[in-house]
Protein backbone atom coordinates (compact mmCIF):
# COMPACT_ATOMS: atom_id res chain seq x y z
CA UNK A 1 0.00 0.00 0.00
CA UNK A 2 2.79 2.46 0.78
CA UNK A 3 3.97 2.01 -3.07
CA UNK A 4 0.69 2.84 -4.18
CA UNK A 5 0.30 5.36 -1.95
CA UNK A 6 3.60 6.67 -3.42
CA UNK A 7 2.95 6.13 -6.78
CA UNK A 8 -0.83 8.30 -6.40
CA UNK A 9 2.03 10.80 -4.83
CA UNK A 10 4.25 10.91 -7.80
CA UNK A 11 0.96 11.08 -10.18
CA UNK A 12 -0.59 14.14 -8.20
CA UNK A 13 2.65 15.90 -7.98
CA UNK A 14 2.85 15.55 -11.86
CA UNK A 15 -0.44 16.65 -12.73
CA UNK A 16 0.08 20.06 -10.33
CA UNK A 17 3.23 20.83 -12.32
CA UNK A 18 1.74 20.24 -15.77
CA UNK A 19 -1.50 22.42 -14.55
CA UNK A 20 1.02 25.21 -12.90
CA UNK A 21 3.39 25.34 -16.10
CA UNK A 22 -0.12 25.59 -18.07
CA UNK A 23 -0.99 28.37 -16.33
CA UNK A 24 2.09 30.45 -16.78
CA UNK A 25 2.14 29.31 -20.19
CA UNK A 26 -1.57 30.85 -20.29
CA UNK A 27 -0.80 34.26 -18.27
CA UNK A 28 -0.93 36.31 -21.64
CA UNK A 29 -4.48 34.99 -22.68
CA UNK A 30 -5.16 36.33 -18.77
CA UNK A 31 -3.68 39.63 -19.43
CA UNK A 32 -5.53 39.95 -22.66
CA UNK A 33 -8.94 38.91 -20.89
CA UNK A 34 -8.24 40.84 -18.12
CA UNK A 35 -7.68 44.20 -19.77
CA UNK A 36 -10.59 43.63 -22.28
CA UNK A 37 -12.81 44.03 -19.45
CA UNK A 38 -12.82 40.47 -17.99
CA UNK A 39 -12.93 40.67 -13.60
CA UNK A 40 -11.06 38.60 -11.28
CA UNK A 41 -14.29 36.51 -10.29
CA UNK A 42 -14.64 35.47 -14.36
CA UNK A 43 -11.50 34.75 -14.24
CA UNK A 44 -11.32 32.30 -11.74
CA UNK A 45 -14.48 31.26 -12.99
CA UNK A 46 -13.22 30.22 -16.08
CA UNK A 47 -10.53 28.13 -14.18
CA UNK A 48 -12.71 26.88 -11.62
CA UNK A 49 -14.87 25.44 -14.40
CA UNK A 50 -11.64 24.11 -16.57
CA UNK A 51 -10.48 22.13 -13.87
CA UNK A 52 -13.50 20.66 -12.58
CA UNK A 53 -14.35 19.43 -16.25
CA UNK A 54 -10.48 18.44 -16.16
CA UNK A 55 -11.29 15.95 -12.46
CA UNK A 56 -14.59 14.77 -13.65
CA UNK A 57 -13.39 13.29 -16.81
CA UNK A 58 -9.91 12.32 -14.95
CA UNK A 59 -12.63 10.37 -12.12
CA UNK A 60 -14.40 9.09 -15.20
CA UNK A 61 -11.95 7.65 -16.99
CA UNK A 62 -10.17 6.01 -13.90
CA UNK A 63 -13.84 4.55 -12.84
CA UNK A 64 -13.70 2.80 -16.23
CA UNK A 65 -10.20 1.61 -16.30
CA UNK A 66 -10.28 0.55 -12.51
CA UNK A 67 -13.34 -2.01 -13.52
CA UNK A 68 -11.66 -3.35 -16.73
CA UNK A 69 -8.55 -3.83 -15.00
CA UNK A 70 -10.63 -5.48 -12.21
CA UNK A 71 -12.46 -7.82 -14.84
CA UNK A 72 -8.90 -9.02 -16.23
CA UNK A 73 -7.37 -9.46 -12.67
CA UNK A 74 -8.80 -12.86 -12.20
CA UNK A 75 -7.10 -14.53 -15.57
CA UNK A 76 -3.89 -12.65 -14.78
CA UNK A 77 -3.56 -14.27 -11.55
CA UNK A 78 -1.91 -17.78 -11.57
CA UNK A 79 -4.35 -19.19 -9.10
CA UNK A 80 -7.83 -20.17 -8.99
CA UNK A 81 -10.14 -17.90 -7.55
CA UNK A 82 -11.59 -20.27 -5.43
CA UNK A 83 -7.87 -20.59 -3.72
CA UNK A 84 -7.57 -17.11 -3.16
CA UNK A 85 -8.11 -16.26 0.68
CA UNK A 86 -11.87 -15.63 1.85
CA UNK A 87 -10.24 -11.43 2.75
CA UNK A 88 -9.29 -10.82 -1.14
CA UNK A 89 -11.83 -9.88 -3.43
CA UNK A 90 -11.78 -8.02 -6.46
CA UNK A 91 -14.82 -5.49 -7.16
CA UNK A 92 -15.34 -1.69 -7.32
CA UNK A 93 -17.03 -1.15 -4.25
CA UNK A 94 -20.29 0.85 -5.53
CA UNK A 95 -20.76 2.95 -1.71
CA UNK A 96 -17.72 4.40 -1.82
CA UNK A 97 -17.75 5.79 -5.56
CA UNK A 98 -21.80 7.16 -5.45
CA UNK A 99 -20.95 8.52 -1.32
CA UNK A 100 -20.52 12.12 -1.17
CA UNK A 101 -17.34 13.51 -0.51
CA UNK A 102 -17.96 15.26 2.98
Amino acid sequence: MSAAGLVLLVCCTNLANLLLARSAAREREFAVRAAMGAGRRRLLLQLLTEHSLLAIAGAFLGVILAGSLLAALPRIIPTEPDQLPFWIHFDLDRNVLGSPPW
